[in-house]
């Protein structure tokens, strides 16, 4: 048998030049890193310590858009990975500095997302078809300071899932219109750019 011992003596040869490169490797990372690779070696299961970090993001996002789901979280760069509700609630949730309350989504599948808002705005709105309803809560973001409106950049398709169903926004379309020459403005070209009127 003397070619299976051969076969093992290159792979010994291997896998001392392998764990040569490993060390060389590990001796480069920094000390943070090595307390990384020293847990994970370890089987020590690695925790994220930037939620405070995190927290204050998602607190301002709950603030601007009225609530926040797990899956937006992470879609939006939040988080490094789709964290579960539990987790979610644990390590950022429960940092934030704005009383906050959860409600099921309907429109996600089985079971519905969890929205987590802030209780002083009320309960986040679900709008499940295009309706004039829909239109209103979209037209009421705009700046009506302001002279012309884009509202393109207002059509969230995380905020507003019945936006990512086909044909959705031909029927939208003129509901925005109905509700913003309500509001004095007229509709420019095909696009959804909005002047208000002289």
């Amino acid at each position: 048998m003397p070619s299976s011992h051969g076969e093992y003596s290159q792979t010994v040869k291997t896998m001392k030049e392998g764990l040569e490169k490993v060390k060389e490797l590990a001796d480069a990372l920094s000390d943070s890193d090595k307390e990384r690779l020293m847990r994970y070696l370890g089987g020590k299961r690695e925790y994220t310590k930037t939620y405070d970090d995190v927290a204050i993001i998602v607190e301002q996002h709950i603030k601007s858009n009225g609530f926040i789901t797990t899956k937006e979280a992470f879609d939006l760069g939040y988080t490094t990975k789709l964290l579960d509700t539990t987790t979610f609630n644990r390590c950022i949730v429960s940092k934030l500095g704005i009383e906050v309350g959860k409600k099921r989504l309907s429109g996600s599948g089985s079971g519905g997302r969890m929205a987590f808002y802030d209780k002083s705005l009320g309960e986040p709105n679900e709008h499940n078809r295009v309706d004039i309803h829909l239109a209103r809560a979209i037209a009421s973001k705009i700046d009506t300071t302001r002279k012309h409106n884009d509202l393109m950049p207002l059509l969230d398709k995380n905020k507003y899932r019945v936006l990512g169903e086909r044909g959705s926004l031909k029927a939208l379309r003129p509901l925005l219109i109905r509700v913003m020459s309500e509001k004095g403005y007229e509709v420019i070209g095909n696009e959804l750019k909005f002047v208000r009127g002289a």
